[in-house]
């Protein structure tokens, strides 16, 4: 019933290599990315999209001995789905007051293109984070894509692979001081995804108190995220 991270591996392959899917890398200029982009063409488990300079791509990975021939290389301020992202980012934080130019200097970070990718269609997922901040990898996805209608909370995880287990532990990067319902949501929400990736959830919700060793306000929240949980997911 432990799923461990050689079988969890195997198993993110299985599942990548079965049902192919897009994925746009901006940072085309840290050499991890691109050494792993290598490995994942050629497991022939994804498609893969490089953002950046062209000539700068190919000479990095040619240097570092690398075959990157079957990615697609697209350089944003050349790109011709440029007007259509700035327009489209436009429109939806016109109301915040975004202005056109401020739209077209937003779509030329690469995080902003990549994710205007993903919300159009253009590519089916993006990674993202090896060289820029928690903050400046999610923050397009705020504005842009947003959540799902039955989730109420953004949140994180972390897939933590140990010697001998696969654990996800849930929110570690986004919400500071998360209340009792918000804490609940979290939890299903992690919960969720560790099914999406084969991992059948046991949910834990952590404070300082074992069981009822302690009292005070963070473990008073924790209990009643426990309950409120339960009360929503009690399949979990």
């Amino acid at each position: 019933k432990i799923m461990t991270p050689m079988m969890f591996e195997y198993k993110l392959f299985n599942m990548a290599y079965t049902n192919k899917k897009k994925i746009v890398l901006p940072e085309s200029s840290d050499d991890r990315i691109l050494r792993a982009a290598e490995i994942v063409l050629n497991r022939n488990i994804a498609d893969i999209i490089l953002l950046g300079d062209s000539s700068k791509i190919k000479e990095r990975y040619l240097r570092l001995g690398l075959n990157l021939s079957g990615a697609t290389i697209i350089e944003p301020c050349k790109s011709p789905l440029m007007d259509k992202f700035v327009e489209s980012f436009y429109e939806l934080r016109k109301a915040k007051g975004l202005t056109k130019e401020r739209a077209k200097d937003a779509m030329l970070h690469l995080n902003y293109f990549a994710t205007m990718m993903v919300h159009l269609g253009y590519a089916d997922g993006m990674v993202s984070g090896a060289i820029h901040s928690t903050g400046d990898t999610i923050r397009p996805a705020l504005q842009i894509i947003k959540t799902t209608p039955d989730i109420s909370i953004v949140s994180s995880l972390f897939f933590m692979c140990l010697k001998t287990k696969v654990l996800v532990y849930g929110d570690c990067a986004i919400n500071q001081d998360p209340t009792p319902p918000q804490l609940a949501q979290i939890a299903i929400s992690c919960a969720k995804t560790a099914k999406i990736f084969g991992i059948e959830p046991k949910v834990a919700m952590l404070s300082y108190s074992t069981g009822k060793s302690a009292k005070g306000s963070d473990v008073e929240k924790v209990r009643e995220a426990t309950q409120i949980a339960k009360e929503l997911s009690p399949d979990i």
